[in-house]
Formats: structure tokens, sequence, C-alpha cells
């Protein structure tokens, strides 16, 4: 890999490693107050490397959650990836296998976000989308662990977690908005989080809107693809 393309994916990807240092440190922060160890941090971020999903284990285990039931919940929670790997696997689909799983291991919202914005744009390579996910990926293990030792150490605040988090998530939610059917997938997702945790009280809306909001906006995209294809080949014809 060129140092021209790892310069290109670190350069796209410095807003979100800027939000994972703080949110990394958090992290390893609350998992530390959970009662794991430095290195069982460290460990987890490299083998799973799911924000929510940490912070969430972090909250069950707090709460007397068996191993069996963490696991359980952190695999729904992660399920929205095998949507994101889908809509993702046109562009990288000529790469090798080993390329593919270390491309799928480092995927996130966020990378995922940035890779499938650029690559929609047409001016994006498959190493500088494996550079910009890999430059993520080695913020957020190292700001875990740094968390974590610094849990061991002091007691600390993590108030602003939650604000970070939540700017974070609204500049990639902003970012997805370009078309109609994005935006209105967007507005079909918030309000069925809204609906769903008003009736049920219970993180699981998330994941089910979510999965949810995918249909719509697959729904909305290929209906889009079948009423301007035929103009297209129209068009073909009469010329």
């Amino acid at each position: 890999m060129k140092i021209e393309t790892i310069k290109s994916g670190v350069k796209i990807s410095s807003p979100v490693i800027i939000s994972y240092i703080a949110l990394g440190i958090a992290c390893g922060v609350v998992l530390y107050d959970a009662g794991m160890s430095v290195l069982g941090i460290g460990i987890m971020s490299l083998l799973v490397y799911a924000g929510a999903a940490q912070f969430l284990a972090a909250s069950m285990i707090v709460l007397g959650a068996s191993i069996p039931s963490v696991i359980i919940m952190v695999f729904f929670l992660n399920l929205r990836h095998v949507l994101m790997s889908a809509s993702l696997s046109s562009f990288v689909k000529e790469r090798s296998f080993g390329f593919i799983s270390l491309f799928s291991h480092v995927l996130t919202d966020e990378s995922y976000g940035l890779n499938y914005t650029k690559f929609r744009e047409g001016n994006w390579s498959t190493d500088e989308a494996m550079a910009m996910s890999l430059s993520t990926y080695g913020t957020w293990v190292m700001s875990t662990v740094i968390g974590g030792a610094i849990g061991s150490q002091f007691q600390v605040n993590t108030v602003i977690m939650n604000y970070a988090l939540i700017a974070m998530f609204a500049c990639m939610l902003v970012l997805q908005f370009v078309s109609r059917e994005h935006l209105i997938a967007g507005i079909v997702s918030a309000g069925t989080t809204v609906l769903l945790m008003v009736l049920f009280k219970h993180n699981i809306s998330l994941i089910i809107a979510t999965v949810f909001a995918s249909f719509v906006g697959y729904y909305l995209e290929v209906r889009k693809n079948r009423h301007t294809k035929p103009e297209f080949e129209g068009s073909n014809e009469i010329e």
C-alpha cells in the first residue's frame, strides 16, 4: 500500500479519529470500572471492535448479566453490520478473501458511512478504504487501552462521552443524505425508533428500527431504479 494511499485514507478519517480518541478513552474507563483488566480491554477491542456493543457489555456486566447473555446481546446489536457489509460488497468483490475478511472485521458505522459515500462519488479505491478503516481501528484499540490505564489510576467523569457520541453520529447521518431515498430512510428510522422505545422501553427497539429502515431504503432505491431504467432504455432506442 502506497504512502499516498495511506495519507488519503487517514485524512478522510481524521474527524472520526478525533471522536474515537475521546470515546475510546471513555469506553476504556467504563470497561475498567465494570471489572475488566487493561489487557482484557485491549483484547476485547481487537476482537470485538464495536463501541456501542462494548458500552453495552460494560453496563450488562455491572448489572450482573451472564457472559452468554452479553454475547447474545452484542451479536444482535451488531447484526446491522450484515446489511452494511452487503451494501459495500460490490466495491470490494474483486479483492482477495483475506482482504475482504479484514475489511469486514474493521467495519463500523463510521467507516461504513465514509467509505460508502466515497465509493459512490467514484474517486475512492479499495486500498484507501482499507487504510481509512485500519486507521480508525488502530485509534479505537489504543484509545480504549489508554482509557483502561487511566481508569486504573484516576476517577474520571465520562458525562462528556454522551455529547461526543451524539455529535459524531449526527455528522455521519447528515453525510448520508445524498438523495431523497436516503432522507426518507433516515426519517423512518428516527420515527420508528421513538415509537418503539415508547412502546417497549428497550434497546432492542434500535435494532428493529435499523432493520426496518434499511428495508424501506432498499425498497425506495429499487422503485427508483425501476422508474428510471425504462426512460433510459427508451432514450437509447430513440437515438
